[in-house]
């Protein structure tokens, strides 16, 4: 299913009408998806912002739509961050993400299984970029950045479960409150490239009592990251390809 699917689902749904009613400038920003290829349990969430309440408001679209609670946008200093508006229609197939990043992985000789994709898609640049984490068999990540209009990978790394673990400062970390370069999606707190590591994050939330702002990096924090992490990867492949010759 493209994006386009669940933002009609939910645009059609009368949570929405009721919210767009009241709140008619708000706009589309945001999609994140969660695949999982070992149990089938999949999750999607449709996020939209509203310059009124300088908040984003989000859907679950599997199923029966629900409307969540309204969260703040902000960037990883805790400034006001306004995102920016997502088109509807995009290119790429959410069910086409898991072997894009298998044919890079391929490139780059990595062997390993994805289990779960979980892929933020967001407007960067004016142009729609899908953000990706990968669960590989073994306790590894794969983090991605995908461009919807080429399908092009445009930056990938894969790093251990305790190397996330011991980044994030918190125990394994998601979308919204935290460190590493993320994007902002509602639900749970942030890890690196902003995507959600635990989709059942957001019940523990709620039992606490306590739900974290959305946490958004602005376009110069996220590309001052991206080359970070690119010549941290590069450095990485040729240190293990030359293992591999000796």
């Amino acid at each position: 299913m493209k994006a386009q699917h669940y933002i009609k689902k939910v645009k059609e749904s009368k949570e929405f009408k009721e919210f767009i009613k009241s709140d008619p400038k708000a706009y589309l920003c945001s999609v994140f998806f969660v695949r999982d290829f070992t149990e089938g349990k999949n999750e999607t969430q449709v996020d939209f912002f509203s310059p009124k309440k300088k908040k984003i408001i989000s859907f679950k679209a599997e199923g029966r739509i629900e409307k969540m609670l309204d969260k703040k946008a902000q960037t990883l200093e805790n400034k006001k961050f306004i995102p920016k508006e997502l088109k509807e229609i995009t290119k790429i197939d959410v069910d086409e993400i898991k072997s894009t990043l298998q044919d890079e992985m391929h490139n780059r000789e990595m062997t390993y299984t994805i289990e779960k994709v979980l892929a933020f898609l967001t407007t960067m640049d004016e142009k729609p970029v899908w953000n990706c984490t990968g669960f590989l068999a073994g306790l590894g990540l794969l983090q991605a950045h995908v461009d919807d209009e080429t399908n092009t990978v445009l930056f990938m790394d894969k790093k251990s479960l305790f190397d996330m673990i011991k980044f994030t400062g918190q125990g394994m970390a998601g979308l919204g409150a935290g460190s590493g370069p993320s994007l902002g999606v509602a639900g749970a707190p942030t890890g690196l490239g902003g995507v959600q590591a635990q989709p059942n994050m957001e019940a523990n939330f709620q039992q606490a009592g306590k739900r974290p702002a959305i946490k958004i990096v602005t376009e110069d924090e996220f590309k001052k990251a991206i080359k970070t992490q690119k010549e941290e990867a590069e450095k990485a492949e040729k240190s293990e390809k030359k293992a591999k010759k000796k």
